[in-house]
């Protein structure tokens, strides 16, 4: 009697289970495969629409053979549900290698519109530092530094006239040349 409960649970599970997936499946089953595949717009979405129905199916397919009895462990529907994941697998990874493709080229672009904003000072030196915005050499660089020192402990009358050094003025070269070259 253990034994009859047991299986009279199993079935209400399994009818339960069977009710559930007739409810998920109902937008899938009122719609044709061909109206699914016209409304996708990308070669992908195609591909997705196709691996998912058909996971639907075989999936449904090894549950009913699993249910009577039968051995799935070399079953040919086994060797299609392998090939199904596979197809969905490789199409995530293609997924996954076109997005990080594009982050990449986003990165390099922007890394490259940064290197060119600090080499080449553009955006009106918004990308360059606060010290490099000013000219390299300007007054301001230059004011406060001349410092006059005197000498008033060994001051003279010798050393009282300063000395003005030269005038500026270029003499005039001789005509006939210098008297060393003769």
């Amino acid at each position: 009697m253990e034994n009859l409960e047991n299986i009279k649970g199993f079935v209400r599970s399994l009818e339960h289970s069977v009710e559930d997936l007739s409810e998920a499946l109902e937008p899938v089953l009122n719609t044709s495969i061909e109206d699914m595949i016209a409304e996708c717009t990308t070669p992908q979405q195609k591909v997705k629409v196709y691996n998912s129905y058909l996971y639907c199916v075989i999936s449904i397919l090894f549950a009913y053979i699993k249910s009577l009895g039968v051995n799935t462990d070399d079953h040919p529907v086994m060797n299609e549900l392998t090939r199904i994941k596979q197809s969905m697998k490789a199409l995530k990874d293609a997924e996954e290698s076109l997005q990080k493709k594009s982050e990449n080229a986003k990165e390099s672009k922007d890394q490259a519109k940064e290197f060119l904003q600090r080499a080449l000072g553009t955006t009106g030196g918004a990308a360059a530092p606060d010290s490099m915005k000013s000219p390299a050499i300007s007054k301001v660089n230059f004011q406060g530094t001349h410092t006059k020192f005197t000498d008033d402990e060994h001051k003279t009358s010798s050393t009282a006239t300063s000395y003005k050094g030269p005038s500026g003025k270029v003499a005039k070269p001789r005509k006939g040349g210098s008297k060393s070259s003769k």
